[in-house]
């Protein structure tokens, strides 16, 4: 057979690869055997190319796209994948296609790709039915619900339920704080994140990092089987051995993004082989929707958080205290045992603004909010005015109170510079914040009354 005459024959970029049988689970060397003139010039490759060349010295090394061009060509299998790798700007329709003819061990097939800017949902949409049918309906839920962590693990758990797997995990990553997040169908899965962690002594972002180089400019990770399971030990022998040491024997992993950005990944192991492909595209697709679900869910949350938040020292804002009062009284909020409530004052901020301007006095705001975390870390610290914090401390004992106000006072003495005066309540009745807030406030300005007249004091 003439394979360029063949083809020529296509009016879309196409080219012939062959594939070299190793076993009916394996395969060699695969080599780019002819091409025509669309398919040469899409993909930029210089006018001497020599035909019968490994294929990877005209292409980045692709582990699916080897897998899909030895399953066409060896198993006669026709694929059909529709996908934007990472190192493409465009989308790609793809096609393998089975020759029937055979050298031996040499099998071929023929491959065409059609590049477009934009995606085409359509083309997206063109899978099996019961697929498209099955994620959207789960997909819905990504707008009902308001709970986030909620809305994915019912996601999880309704594509476990579609692709059969012993597991799936869907992590969803913030690339502001570099924090990542694993959820199963019941939930944060705490388990197989210590395992990748300490196994692969990384933080769970790195790891993740590892894993967009692991793909390879490819838009997945397909391994089947065992045998495929060694394209992952060739690539990353560590997290090999860390899912291995999971249980997990086949996988198939695929990035959640938002434009260019990887803001998470959904993966299954250890499933029927004969689903691979059904699992496939239910995972494409999925990650295709969540990605805009979970990057408006993290937007919320920055503004969220700008809008509680102090800019000058991190601390909460006077807002974001108003709204927690509001959901105690209103019983919105658990009843507690017993809090601890305290209002602290900054000493000689307006002489510090007044003499050495205001980058100083901001500076002594500072301080004073590290102060009030080292004391009260894990409690709610407030800065409800320009000079004034509260500190709210929801089921604390009274030794603990006592402790926290004497420790506040008792280091400034040993610093030589007590830039807060204090005062506190202790409550078994959260009912009556509202007056404990107002004994705090009382017991604070003594605090500092009795400051200023010991400023008084030492001068005379």
């Amino acid at each position: 057979m003439n394979f360029q005459e063949l083809v020529n024959t296509y009016a879309i970029p196409a080219c012939i690869f062959s594939v070299q049988k190793l076993s009916d689970e394996k395969y060699g060397e695969i080599r780019i055997i002819a091409g025509n003139k669309r398919y040469l010039e899409d993909n930029h490759l210089p006018d001497d190319v020599v035909f019968g060349d490994l294929y990877d010295k005209y292409a980045p090394n692709d582990h699916n796209f080897e897998s899909f061009a030895f399953r066409s060509a060896v198993k006669k299998e026709n694929l059909h994948a529709y996908i934007q790798p990472d190192r493409y700007e465009v989308w790609l329709d793809c096609n393998w296609i089975p020759l029937s003819m055979n050298d031996g061990d040499i099998y071929y097939m023929v491959f065409t790709m059609e590049m477009f800017p934009v995606v085409d949902e359509n083309k997206l949409l063109d899978r099996e039915a019961d697929v498209n049918n099955d994620v959207l309906r789960t997909c819905i839920k990504l707008h009902k619900g308001n709970d986030f962590e909620k809305t994915m693990q019912e996601v999880t758990a309704d594509v476990k339920e579609l692709c059969t797997p012993q597991f799936c995990r869907i992590l969803i990553r913030d690339n502001a704080t570099k924090e990542c997040l694993i959820l199963s169908e019941e939930g944060e899965d705490d388990g197989f994140a210590l395992n990748l962690t300490m196994t692969m002594e990384k933080s769970l972002y790195d790891i993740t990092e590892c894993w967009i180089k692991d793909i390879g400019g490819s838009n997945c990770i397909i391994a089947r089987n065992r045998d495929e399971m060694s394209m992952i030990k060739e690539r990353d022998p560590t997290w090999y051995k860390s899912i291995c040491d999971y249980g997990v024997t086949s996988l198939i992993l695929f990035p959640i993004e938002y434009g260019k950005e990887v803001v998470g990944f959904i993966w299954v192991a250890n499933f029927d082989e004969k689903k691979a492909q059904k699992i496939k595209d239910t995972l494409e697709l999925t990650s295709y929707f969540i990605g805009s679900f979970v990057v408006n869910h993290q937007l919320f949350g920055r503004l969220e958080k700008m809008s509680t938040t102090d800019m000058l020292t991190g601390l909460l804002n006077r807002a974001a205290m108003d709204k927690r009062l509001e959901a105690i009284l209103s019983k919105k909020s658990e009843a507690y045992m017993s809090l601890g409530i305290y209002f602290a004052d900054v000493n000689g901020l307006k002489r510090i603004n007044d003499t050495y301007g205001h980058p100083a006095g901001d500076r002594l705001l500072r301080s004073a909010a590290s102060l009030l975390r080292e004391t009260f870390e894990g409690y709610e610290i407030y800065r409800v005015g320009g000079d004034e914090f509260m500190v709210f401390c929801p089921n604390m004992d009274k030794k603990t109170f006592d402790e926290k106000l004497n420790y506040i006072r008792e280091i400034q003495r040993e610093r030589g510079d007590i830039i807060l005066s204090i005062g506190g309540k202790f409550e078994t009745d959260s009912s009556k914040i509202i007056e404990d807030m107002k004994e705090a406030d009382i017991l604070m300005y003594e605090s500092k009354k009795r400051y200023y007249e010991s400023i008084i004091h030492e001068k005379a």
